[in-house]
């Protein structure tokens, strides 16, 4: 049977901010809270210091926050004009570029369970064509 002592486990720090050449690793279609159709993603970073470190992300399709998805996309290789649906799976292997914040840590103001500060990515800019898939549309 396994044992563990915490004491000798290090908490996972968020990475520095910064831009990261990143994969996506993981890309799973869902429902937000509010109904609204998204794709969980988690990207990879590629290389440097924290090459294999995952920083989670969130597509949620809503009339708001379309310019972000937009951007993404186009950054991931998807043609401006693009037109369709969106396959979460299909963005398996997709590089890019991503920008990295950090999410200050936060308090539930109903449970009162404390959450560290956390990763979030800023933005996603595209590494280069020939490095990027590229989907006609």
């Amino acid at each position: 049977m396994p044992t563990i002592d915490f004491s000798e486990v290090k908490d996972l720090e968020p990475i520095p901010n910064g831009s990261y050449d990143a994969e996506i690793v993981f890309a799973q279609e869902g429902v937000s809270k509010n109904d609204n159709p998204k794709i969980d993603l988690r990207w990879k970073v590629l290389a440097g210091e924290f090459a294999g470190r995952q920083v989670f992300d969130t597509l949620t399709f809503t009339q708001n926050s379309m310019y972000r998805v937009k951007n993404t996309l186009k950054a991931l290789g998807f043609a401006p004009a693009f037109k369709g649906e969106v396959v979460g799976g299909d963005l398996i292997g997709m590089q890019a570029t991503i920008v990295v914040s950090t999410d200050p840590g936060s308090t539930d103001p109903v449970s009162g369970e404390e959450y560290s500060p956390r990763n979030k990515v800023s933005k996603v800019k595209a590494l280069g064509t020939a490095s990027v898939k590229t989907l006609l549309g």
